[in-house]
């Protein structure tokens, strides 16, 4: 989508509906500079959650949905 809004929007209604060690694939979450608003975006989303935002060499994000969620 390269929107932060409409992606938070999108991770928040589908958050719920993850079962627990469900994965959320961020594309160009490590290219902060291109896409700073998406990486600080998802970092407060998985904040709020008590999830970790792990960036990988492909340059995405990842984020496991924990057992407390």
């Amino acid at each position: 989508m390269n929107c932060a809004e409409a992606e938070i929007a999108d991770a928040e209604f589908s958050w719920d509906k993850f079962s627990f060690g469900r994965v959320l694939i961020l594309d160009d979450y490590c290219y902060s500079e291109q896409h700073r608003l998406q990486n600080k975006a998802f970092n407060d989303f998985a904040k709020t959650r008590n999830a970790e935002v792990l960036s990988i060499p492909t340059g995405q994000g990842l984020v496991f949905k924990p057992h407390n969620q």
